[in-house]
């Protein structure tokens, strides 16, 4: 399936779309593996992938996984806002760096938005109360994220990689991570250049943060094998096809809740579900085509697991933030200083 950006200024087709899946599955895999893969030239996937890069399509990034960081907690936050101050909320939010996956939802009155809390300093879920524009609250602690195989498949659909071809690709990852590796102050230039390309070169990397690039290359080693830095990508999903966008609330008992958990995170269109704390125990996020590809996902998939007791439904109308990349208009900008 093609589809155009939102401004019309580029086609996305299948090599494209598997291209995108590739670097889900190893975002900094190097464009001769990733050519060889797909069988293609090296010239040819580097321009396809700065060609999506610079239509605002993909951005590949690296950040710091604080669920790996003793102390830090993530949370998913639901907003309740005077009317007509839902998108300006939410863009103060995506300004930032401490939130992520921020929408308006709810008929344009509601903000959803992950934010993390760290032991260093006081987070979102100090100040918002204080916030003249926020009149309800409700904050929900991410227990657990259910990972399967949907949430590497979800972004090429039916162009996504065949096992062989993902074996290839993935050839010297690290079979298991090693002990945590702490984070330093003096890490800070590496990861704020990482977030505007998580593709960088060590030579890029040791001219923005004035190490060596054996300084470079060994600290990103070893911050990469503990899981203290994860590389990952924002996709501007409308690029895609994708036009309805949903927040999903489930309530299952809590002898079901992994077992649910894991069937939903294999469904294709939910490339993110957790376990929540809160009355609903499990949230997910549906990527669909329209409203009626929605409908029949609920009405099939989701019907078919008995063990769900309900099923909140939240459009998501504006897209402001996702996990690193503010959105304009459905194109990726850059990160927030």
């Amino acid at each position: 399936m093609s589809a155009l950006t939102p401004t019309g200024s580029a086609v996305i087709d299948r090599l494209d779309r598997r291209i995108l899946h590739a670097l889900e599955l190893s975002p900094r895999v190097p464009f001769a593996r990733l050519a060889a893969v797909l069988g293609v030239s090296e010239q040819t996937a580097a321009r396809r992938y700065q060609r999506m890069r610079t239509h605002g399509i993909i951005r590949v990034f690296g950040i710091a996984d604080h669920s790996r960081i003793p102390g830090s907690s993530m949370w998913n936050l639901r907003l309740g806002c005077r009317p007509g101050t839902a998108l300006a909320t939410a863009e103060t939010l995506a300004r930032r760096t401490d939130t992520s996956w921020i929408s308006t939802s709810a008929g344009g009155t509601e903000v959803t938005c992950m934010a993390w809390e760290t032991p260093d300093r006081p987070g979102l879920l100090h100040h918002l109360p204080k916030a003249a524009n926020v009149v309800s609250m409700s904050a929900q602690q991410i227990l657990h994220r259910f990972v399967g195989r949907g949430e590497a498949d979800w972004v090429a659909g039916e162009d996504r990689l065949g096992e062989d071809e993902r074996r290839e690709l993935l050839l010297d990852a690290p079979a298991a991570l090693t002990e945590g590796t702490p984070l330093q102050d003096g890490d800070q230039p590496l990861f704020a250049a990482l977030a505007h390309d998580g593709r960088a070169s060590f030579a890029a990397l040791a001219a923005a943060t004035g190490w060596t690039q054996r300084r470079v290359a060994g600290r990103l080693g070893a911050l990469t094998a503990s899981g203290v830095l994860r590389f990952d990508i924002d996709t501007a999903v409308t690029a895609l096809g994708f036009r309805a966008v949903a927040g999903l609330w489930f309530t299952v008992a809590p002898a079901d809740l992994a077992s649910v958990g894991a069937r939903l995170a294999d469904h294709q269109q939910l490339p993110w579900a957790a376990a929540i704390t809160g009355s609903a125990n499990i949230v997910a996020t549906a990527l669909c085509t329209d409203a009626a590809a929605l409908y029949r996902y609920l009405t099939t998939e989701v019907a078919a697991i008995s063990e769900v007791r309900t099923c909140e439904v939240v459009p998501r109308l504006n897209r402001v933030k996702q996990a690193i990349s503010l959105v304009d208009g459905g194109i990726l900008r850059g990160p927030v200083a």
